[in-house]
């Protein structure tokens, strides 16, 4: 799978906060593996609260 687009981003953070799915099924939807998805998120809060500082 290539590279996460901003694209990819926004619908992986709408997955996360408009289902109940896990990252697995998340992961699934997307074609993603369940690590790419959870490294993803970690990535994104990370720069969410760097620009919070």
């Amino acid at each position: 799978m290539p590279a996460w687009s901003a694209a990819d981003e926004q619908r992986l953070l709408q997955l996360v906060r408009e289902t109940g799915l896990t990252q697995r099924e998340i992961a699934q939807k997307l074609g993603r593996t369940e690590a790419a998805v959870s490294g993803r998120l970690i990535l994104i809060r990370k720069r969410a609260a760097e620009r919070a500082d």
